[in-house]
């Protein structure tokens, strides 16, 4: 469902994270020219608190009315606690404050891992809600 990948992007963008659209996925490889340094490591050097890496939403379920979504959301950052603090802000960002709740719920938590060198992921998936084929949020 395209609105869930649109919502996400506005609520993120708004609250001043850098996010790319899945579409994108590419970018942070692309553009490299020669003799420079290119990959996610000169991506992080332009983006040192990092970025957001949005996915396609995933269908759970759904009974004709009501249906679930999961979709991962992906903190990439320079070292793990930039990356931690990241995912942190993004998961405030979606699920708010016990006081204050936000529309997605946390279903598979995630930890920074090193994927490479200088660069750190951190991948959990949040849970959205349809009904009759509009976004609960």
């Amino acid at each position: 469902m395209r609105a869930i990948v649109t919502d996400l992007h506005e609520r993120l963008t708004a609250a001043g994270l850098h996010v790319l659209l899945p579409e994108e996925r590419e970018r942070p490889l692309a553009g490299r020219k020669p003799g420079q340094a290119g990959g996610l490591e000169a991506y992080l050097r332009q983006h040192p608190q990092g970025y957001v890496q949005l996915e396609e939403a995933q269908g759970i379920t759904d009974d004709g009315v009501t249906a679930v979504y999961w979709v991962p959301v992906a903190a990439i950052a320079p070292t793990a606690a930039d990356d931690d603090a990241l995912a942190a802000q993004v998961r405030r960002v979606l699920c708010g404050s016990p006081r204050d709740p936000g529309p997605y719920l946390p279903r598979l938590p995630d930890s920074p891992r090193a994927i490479a060198d200088g660069v750190y992921l951190c991948r959990p998936s949040y849970e959205c809600l349809a009904v009759d084929g509009t976004l609960a949020v």
